[in-house]
């Protein structure tokens, strides 16, 4: 196969972002990757709103936009892949901006690495540049560590992944009945099945960092209930990961001296206690839903 092309099929849930979408889309439109060997599928997860007139400038003959009733991202990306053509699939957000090479630079790293799976560069950005909010420093910090995550975990989230279709064909599907955490679900299996995975660098996405706390507490708690499916059900688990919540942090310090180095000293215990509250919303839900709340996927 060495000198062919492969198809890369690029899978992108979305739900009520279509103006966010339409930036995706016009960043994957201009890809240095030539349009016949890749394909974007679009799930629009919320079918009972049609796509605005708007979207039809940003779409190419290479896009196709489906409808997902199931609620939630991943059951949205499961209708992507069964539709998928590709060799490769590739995953990405509607927030999200690719890179002009994502594609090209995800393709190069599969031959170079010989890996099953990527976990590309997540860079965050600001809204206002130089303006940034508490909770867009909270995000510059904690945000999307791909790197640290690959190596440590063997895994990745979906706003910037790629695998062979091999290891889907494998592995199997995403798990539907996950609002957050699937990616990592998902990829504990593929790792437990020797799986490999790259980090890469220049496999680069920008995700813009959330402005204000009402999306950080959105966020914690989609997680938290999320990861609630990984107790299988255990109360005495949930009652142990909340109360780790008021343990002193190494991790938190960690990622203030990794990724907080251009931060004041004000700018850096603020951080700090946003985590702490964060770390207390994400966890009490967690514990919520494992004593009998639904799951939000909001």
């Amino acid at each position: 196969m060495k000198g062919l092309r492969p198809v890369v099929s690029i899978i992108i849930p979305t739900y009520k972002d279509w103006y966010r979408l339409a930036l995706c889309l016009d960043r994957l439109n201009q890809q240095s990757w030539p349009k016949e060997n890749f394909e974007v599928i679009v799930i629009n997860n919320d079918p009972d709103e049609v796509a605005p007139d708007f979207l039809q400038d940003y779409l190419a003959e290479n896009v196709t936009l489906l409808d997902e009733a199931k609620s939630g991202s991943y059951a949205a990306r499961n209708t992507g892949i069964r539709h998928a053509t590709g060799d490769i699939f590739g995953f990405t957000d509607s927030d999200c901006l690719p890179d002009k090479d994502w594609i090209a630079a995800a393709v190069d790293l599969f031959e170079k690495e010989s890996c099953d799976r990527i976990g590309g560069n997540i860079e965050i950005f600001y809204e206002k540049e130089g303006r940034p909010t508490n909770a867009e420093i909270y995000e510059k910090v904690f945000a999307f560590k791909q790197a640290e995550t690959v190596q440590a975990s063997g895994v990745c989230v979906t706003g910037n992944m790629f695998s062979k279709r091999y290891v889907f064909d494998t592995v199997g599907l995403f798990n539907e009945n996950l609002f957050s955490g699937g990616d990592y679900e998902w990829g504990k299996r593929a790792a437990d099945q020797g799986f490999t995975i790259a980090y890469g660098e220049h496999v680069r996405i920008f995700h813009p960092a959330r402005r204000n706390m009402d999306e950080l507490l959105k966020k914690a708690k989609r997680v938290g209930g999320g990861t609630a499916h990984h107790l299988h059900g255990s109360k005495k688990r949930a009652i142990v990961d909340y109360l780790k919540t008021f343990e002193p942090s190494t991790y938190t310090f960690h990622m203030l001296r990794s990724y907080g180095k251009e931060l004041t000293l004000y700018q850096k215990i603020k951080v700090f206690l946003l985590r702490r509250y964060i770390k207390h919303s994400m966890n009490l839900e967690k514990l919520k839903v494992v004593f009998g709340k639904t799951a939000n996927r909001q």
